[in-house]
């Protein structure tokens, strides 16, 4: 894939909202998002009411496909691919829509069955999430999509005809709900499940939520703790906040739930069903947490249009961190390279038991060293964490990009605080930290001595020794210092003739 690839757009006529994503293709199967849209239809709420879609409500959705259309060419995209989910799945007259969309903006309009769809939303929900195995859950308005996750593809799917606008419609008539109803829900979707097998996850395994009530919720969550993230891809609700969640947002009245910071107040009418689905599914799976994906249906659209399968994990990260280096860090990108690699080759001499965390650690905080360098010089020391923690990465769990971000900045400053990181970094980390923040302090400096190929370094019985081309004058006390306190090693520089 090359960085010249054109823009492309998709538009996801769904069951609760129309949503357009522009998105530029980049190598490792990542995409650039340029821009995005939404209107909210309500789709399935009048199909279930009429069995198809009302001429004044068709005139709306068309309307609003016209308008992203019309982004959609304003932003450079040369093609367009447009879908619909469960309430299309459902309408009598979705082939008159479609009919439409081709006459009157050349667009045409695919239908996907459950399992295209959910089958689609894995390739992009998975794809940035360091996971091989687990389960897919994707909640949208009219339907609730399940997949089973190995080697981080779908190996069986099922789709339910429930989503949050038709269970709301179905059990909840009282504001607030009432405990009953509540019950009957909760019951209806862990019948189903059974019914379906769908199975519980193994030891290891992850839940992965998708969609617009899983992300609500993590946002929701995430405002009710002090939490140095503000991504929600990636985050994760542990089972215990899931049900204390729900139960609150559950017991609130429409008024109320309208007011609760990091909820869109059009999904207020809709939440509690919502919640109390997405409870249930972690309840039947037997998962520990839910990890939630930034990223769905429309992202895995656009990929598929350019990647056959998903990349390993690893092969994830290192692409991302690749895209992220030549936009944010060094102005010459062999630069990092060649940091990293020196970081990598001297924690293996100074720790040679260091585990594969560590090693990762230093490699990549090395590579994105120099962060925010292209955005402001004189602040580049704390730019790397401010950054790196609201950065586009992908492929990494939130815990270890904070320990990037981390390691960055403590190459620079050995007195800030790790703490300031909590809950996503501990007090067991800390020390593989700052060992992590001087190999990188220690690369940098060198780097900036010689050239790549041109350093010997080798371990001695009390030093850590490195010779460098040519004579030399550097004498880095604080290097030194930093690795006698972090090591309990020396350091000797000499040059060479």
């Amino acid at each position: 894939m090359e960085n010249g690839a054109a823009p492309l757009a998709v538009i996801d006529v769904g069951s609760n909202s129309v949503r357009l994503l522009i998105a530029k293709p980049l190598p490792g199967g990542h995409l650039d998002i340029l821009d995005d849209a939404r209107a909210t239809l309500r789709l399935a709420r009048v199909v279930d009411a009429h069995g198809s879609i009302p001429p004044e409500v068709l005139e709306q959705t068309l309307d609003a496909i016209g308008d992203f259309v019309r982004l959609a060419a304003h932003a450079g995209a040369e093609s367009i691919h447009a879908v619909g989910t469960a309430a299309l799945r459902d309408a009598d007259n979705a082939d008159a829509l479609a009919r439409a969309l081709r006459s009157r903006w050349g667009v045409k309009l695919k239908v996907l069955s459950g399992d295209d769809e959910v089958r689609l939303a894995s390739i992009g929900a998975v794809f940035g999430l360091p996971i091989d195995s687990g389960m897919l859950l994707d909640l949208g308005g009219g339907s609730l999509l399940l997949a089973r996750i190995e080697d981080r593809r779908p190996v069986a799917t099922w789709s339910f005809p429930f989503g949050t606008l038709r269970l709301t419609d179905r059990f909840i008539d009282a504001d607030p709900p009432d405990e009953d109803a509540m019950t009957a829900l909760r019951r209806h979707v862990r019948r189903e499940l059974r019914s379906a097998g769908v199975p519980r996850l193994g030891s290891g395994e992850v839940l992965v939520g998708t969609g617009g009530t899983v992300r609500n919720l993590a946002n929701v969550s995430r405002r009710r703790q002090r939490y140095p993230i503000s991504r929600l891809h990636g985050h994760s609700i542990t089972i215990r906040r899931l049900h204390r969640l729900t139960r609150l947002l559950a017991r609130m009245s429409l008024k109320e739930r309208r007011g609760v910071r990091g909820l869109n107040a059009d999904r207020a009418g809709i939440i509690a069903a919502g919640a109390l689905v997405v409870d249930a599914v972690a309840a039947h799976t037997r998962t520990d947490a839910v990890l939630v994906a930034g990223q769905g249906l429309r992202e895995g659209i656009a990929r598929s249009q350019f990647i056959d399968e998903l990349p390993p994990v690893s092969d994830v990260r290192r692409s991302s961190v690749e895209v992220f280096a030549q936009r944010f860090g060094d102005v010459e990108t062999d630069h990092a390279h060649h940091r990293a690699q020196l970081a990598v080759s001297l924690i293996a001499l100074l720790d040679p038991e260091a585990d594969e965390d560590l090693h990762e650690t230093v490699e990549y905080a090395a590579m994105l060293y120099n962060a925010g360098l292209q955005v402001d010089f004189y602040r580049r020391a704390g730019a790397p964490t401010t950054i790196l923690l609201d950065a586009n990465l992908s492929g990494f769990s939130q815990p270890q990009i904070a320990r990037i971000a981390a390691a960055a900045r403590l190459a620079r400053r050995p007195t800030w605080e790790v703490r300031s990181l909590r809950p996503l970094i501990t007090g067991d980390d800390e020390a593989d930290l700052h060992r992590a923040g001087v190999v990188v302090a220690l690369a940098e400096e060198v780097r900036r001595r010689a050239e790549p190929g041109a350093v010997d370094a080798s371990m001695g019985r009390r030093n850590l020794r490195i010779t460098l081309p040519g004579g030399t004058t550097w004498a880095p006390t604080d290097l030194t210092e930093r690795l006698q306190a972090t090591f309990g090693v020396g350091l000797r520089i000499r040059g060479r003739s």
